[in-house]
């Protein structure tokens, strides 16, 4: 079968934000799309004019065994795809995305959402970094390049000696979220706790338990939630409980992403304290960080490189070090200022949207 563009992810589109709006932004101008893609269980599905085709992948899997259950899953639908682009949303997609394009002399995306030569989740596993870099080197020069920030964009011309990507950022849509009490009534808190929130990847170099370490140190009215999964969702569901934080903090796991923003717009402060345990991580520019300014809740974030620029220009919330005692003093002059921090949130909100960039999509896939 014939599409306009193919997309291929090692995850799920209704999980992921970036992917939704990428489809959404393309949609209008194209007949036909497809998303090959990973999840819990094999389906077919229509998100806006986009086919997805899910493959179901044993989640208990790692490494190399899960990556070759991916390829085997996929590779036999990909087949069948004809497109007139192909798009990898990740390393991991990029060869087979690369060969398909090969085969149907068709253009090649690469959307580098990290630096894959340095990612954080394979901080320390050396072997399994070398492969991906490699992967990476090999097929890169054959796409069209983009990502989520200019230092990226930068560090990988350097590193490949490729045109400069584009950097498409990961602003959310623009739509008003209403603030409402849905944290507070889904886990029964007080009228006046507040609430932190984090929501992403429960891996390591998130600063899952400098989270925790914190709010060990605040007043019995804050409360934690975390959204997500990963490696690290039930180790911090077993610690919550051994230090006795059960009534305070709460690993939800993930939720998909049209319920997201519901959380969000219920919390009253969010965190972003990622870890510099690799390249990638130390320049991380989430798409956290502008889902907290689209619902109002003022962002504390470490006072990292990328992260750390917005925060001055826009003073939504606060850049901090990670040490204890530092997060508690941001949290609790953030708690103190949240009607000045708000406002300054509803303002950089016109500007870090998605919309905003469209027209790079637009001119980018042309």
């Amino acid at each position: 079968m014939t599409y306009d563009g193919c997309f291929i992810f090692f995850g799920d589109i209704r999980f992921d934000a970036r992917l939704q709006n990428l489809i959404h932004t393309l949609s209008p101008l194209c007949s036909r799309l497809a998303l090959l893609q990973v999840a819990t269980s094999d389906a077919v599905f229509e998100f806006e004019r986009c086919t997805v085709f899910s493959v179901k992948i044993d989640s208990n899997l790692r490494g190399a065994r899960k990556f070759l259950a991916f390829y085997r899953a996929l590779l036999p639908k990909a087949f069948s795809i004809q497109a007139e682009f192909y798009c990898a949303e990740d390393v991991f997609s990029l060869p087979i995305a690369s060969m398909l394009a090969r085969l149907n002399r068709a253009r090649l995306f690469y959307d580098s959402r990290e630096l894959y030569f340095a990612i954080g989740a394979l901080s320390g596993k050396k072997a399994k970094q070398t492969v991906w870099s490699l992967l990476e080197e090999l097929f890169i020069s054959d796409a069209t390049v983009f990502t989520t920030g200019d230092l990226d964009s930068e560090i990988l011309k350097s590193r490949y000696g490729i045109p400069l990507p584009k950097t498409i950022y990961n602003f959310p849509r623009r739509f008003t979220v209403e603030r409402s009490n849905f944290i507070r009534d889904s886990l029964q808190l007080s009228s006046d706790a507040v609430i932190l929130l984090y929501q992403g990847m429960m891996g390591e170099g998130r600063g899952i338990f400098k989270m925790l370490d914190a709010l060990a140190e605040l007043p019995e009215r804050f409360a934690l939630v975390m959204l997500g999964d990963g490696v690290l969702l039930n180790q911090t569901r077993e610690e919550i409980i051994r230090r006795n934080l059960s009534k305070r903090a709460f690993a939800i796991g993930a939720v998909p992403y049209h319920t997201l923003l519901q959380y969000t717009a219920s919390a009253d402060i969010g965190l972003a304290l990622i870890e510099p345990i690799s390249k990638s991580y130390e320049l991380a520019l989430p798409n956290k960080l502008f889902e907290y300014v689209l619902c109002e809740t003022p962002p504390i974030v470490s006072n990292l490189p990328a992260m750390m620029p917005i925060i001055e220009r826009y003073r939504v919330g606060v850049a901090t070090a990670l040490e204890t005692k530092e997060i508690v003093q941001a949290i609790l002059h953030v708690c103190d200022e949240l009607p000045f921090y708000r406002e300054q949130c509803r303002t950089a909100r016109e500007v870090l949207n998605w919309e905003a960039q469209s027209e790079k999509v637009l001119s980018l896939f042309h």
